[in-house]
């Protein structure tokens, strides 16, 4: 099992404070009924099976149903060093390619203090912002698997388009573009308006089938056309979610005439929250499709 030996971006780099100490948070990576229940979970998904032979050279196998898709995950132990250090391989297919994930465990104070190095490959460089959203959420399910209240949860959706960026980016920016797909599958935009600029505020209300009104709100906290935007989301008016700020991130990187498309929600309060937004920003993004796909765009 050999790692990629091609030219490697700089290593993604995430840390956390556990209120857990260090023997109990070592002891979860390698427990596999512990590990079913964070460890590459999202929400709404559904541990499968989880096979770990906790020794170096040793591997794992994590699977989770996520709907009508079973998702698995690889690895092999490199190096096991209770409470403090383990490094294992990890891939998407059994076969590779790999990349190294480095977790490091000190005390701290009455606590730990956990850091996470993943050196990703070429093949998920193009990824580095939405993995390094997937390790922050699933350190928050480490902290919830060992008795920590966390704070809150992540929902990463990737997806491309037939389109060119601009028009993607100017589909998320221009009000005129809001008011004809921000909103889920059988709802009505009913208006949107927005100023573009950092520390301006956005604004948009939407009709349910049932004839329920929602309105949500936020900020523009990152403005970097034609690539990055970045806003607060606030829900006005739903009688399904508290009036908490969330925050969305929104990638694009263009590929000859497609849009590839990252979308990080974080900071939703339960996992039901976030499997509710992954429906509703599923159904979103069908009508974002149908608006700036030429080919269904009649």
């Amino acid at each position: 099992m050999g790692l990629a030996t091609d030219l490697a971006p700089p290593p993604l780099v995430v840390s956390r404070r556990f209120a857990a100490p260090p023997a109990l948070l070592f002891d979860a990576w390698l427990d596999p009924r512990a590990v079913g229940k964070w460890l590459f979970a999202t929400p709404g998904g559904v541990s499968a099976h989880v096979e770990i032979d906790a020794r170096v050279g040793g591997g794992f196998a994590i699977h989770e149903r996520r709907g009508e898709t079973l998702a698995t995950h690889f690895g092999e132990y490199r190096e096991i060093n209770r409470p403090r250090r383990i490094v294992f391989a990890l891939s998407r297919s059994e076969g590779g390619p790999f990349s190294l994930v480095t977790v490091e465990i000190d005390a701290d104070g009455a606590g730990s203090l956990l850091t996470l190095t993943h050196r990703l490959s070429s093949e998920w460089a193009s990824l580095d912002a939405s993995m390094g959203a997937g390790w922050e959420a699933i350190l928050e399910g480490l902290a919830r698997a060992t008795g920590e209240e966390g704070r809150g949860h992540t929902l990463v959706i990737h997806r491309t388009f037939e389109a060119p960026r601009i028009l993607v980016w100017k589909a998320w920016t221009e009000s005129d573009h809001l008011l004809r797909w921000l909103c889920p599958a059988g709802f009505n935009v009913l208006f949107a308006e927005n100023d573009l600029r950092v520390g301006g505020v956005w604004r948009s209300g939407m009709r349910s089938p049932e004839g329920e009104d929602f309105i949500h709100c936020g900020e523009y906290l990152e403005i970097e056309k034609p690539s990055r935007l970045v806003f607060t989301h606030r829900w006005e008016r739903n009688h399904l979610e508290p009036p908490a700020n969330t925050k969305i991130t929104v990638i694009l990187s263009e590929s000859g005439a497609t849009t590839q498309m990252i979308f990080i929600h974080a900071g939703l309060a339960t996992e039901e929250s976030a499997c509710s937004h992954r429906h509703g920003w599923t159904g979103a993004f069908e009508n974002l499709a149908r608006l700036v796909e030429p080919k269904t765009n009649q």
